[in-house]
């Protein structure tokens, strides 16, 4: 007679691949410490941001070179508008701010006009006023190396990017370092679609060989010979 199956052999089937142990153990852990997995490290800082968050808890309030009256910039059109959408993207919220507002286009422009209100106006392109929400967004689709050079966003942007850098200990780039020796005083703020430029073929354009410091010491030059001229006719006429 055939043999009955026992319960037996049925119940002690061994599985085809063993328990993970691992998961028990993980999922005990938890259990233990139920506030492990919600636990976050805060972002270190360096010694640089510590120390300019130390004397200056107001970020906007870091003092910056001044060279015949504004702050030089030290960064391209390009790179500014660069750093502007980085903190847009980042939506993070603005530094030292008690009401907690993120980064956006407003926001940002707000930041400039508080900028401008506490450092002071600088010289702007003919029919330009300050940064405002309506300039930043024309500013920020500009292109090139210095499309919107000549808007108050890039300076007031250049200024804000640069005090977030130093409270933030950032440091300069080789490209930024660069540019503070070849452009003595800073670049010169102009857009090339807003100027125009006699000059021969193959020389490049004023803003992207010299410094403010350069151009104000060749424009004073050009100013001093114009008035030699007409002295020298004033000269000429008495006689």
């Amino acid at each position: 007679m055939p043999k009955a199956l026992s319960t037996r052999d049925n119940n002690s089937r061994v599985a085809p691949y063993p328990k993970d142990k691992t998961a028990k153990k993980s999922s005990a852990d938890n259990k233990e410490n139920p506030g492990a997995k919600k636990s976050t490290s805060k972002p270190k800082v360096s010694k640089a941001a510590a120390s300019a968050q130390a004397t200056y808890p107001d970020w906007r309030s870091i003092p910056l070179d001044i060279v015949l009256g504004e702050v030089p910039c030290f960064d391209d059109a390009s790179t500014v508008r660069r750093k502007l959408n980085a903190r847009l993207t980042s939506k993070d919220v603005i530094p030292g701010d008690d009401s907690k507002k993120k980064w956006s286009k407003a926001s940002m422009a707000e930041v400039m006009m508080d900028l401008e209100h506490q450092d002071g106006e600088v010289e702007y392109k003919k029919m330009s006023g300050g940064p405002s929400a309506n300039s930043l967004t024309k500013f920020l689709k500009k292109s090139g190396k210095m499309g919107g050079g000549d808007s108050p966003c890039y300076y007031w942007g250049y200024v804000m990017c640069e005090k977030l850098r130093i409270w933030e200990g950032g440091k300069k780039t080789k490209t930024r370092e660069e540019a503070e020796v070849m452009f003595r005083g800073g670049i010169v703020r102009e857009d090339p679609d807003h100027c125009y430029v006699l000059a021969t073929p193959g020389n490049v354009p004023p803003w992207e060989m010299e410094g403010r410091l350069v151009k104000h010491e060749r424009m004073q030059k050009c100013k001093e010979e114009l008035q030699k001229l007409r002295d020298q006719k004033h000269g000429e006429a008495k006689q």
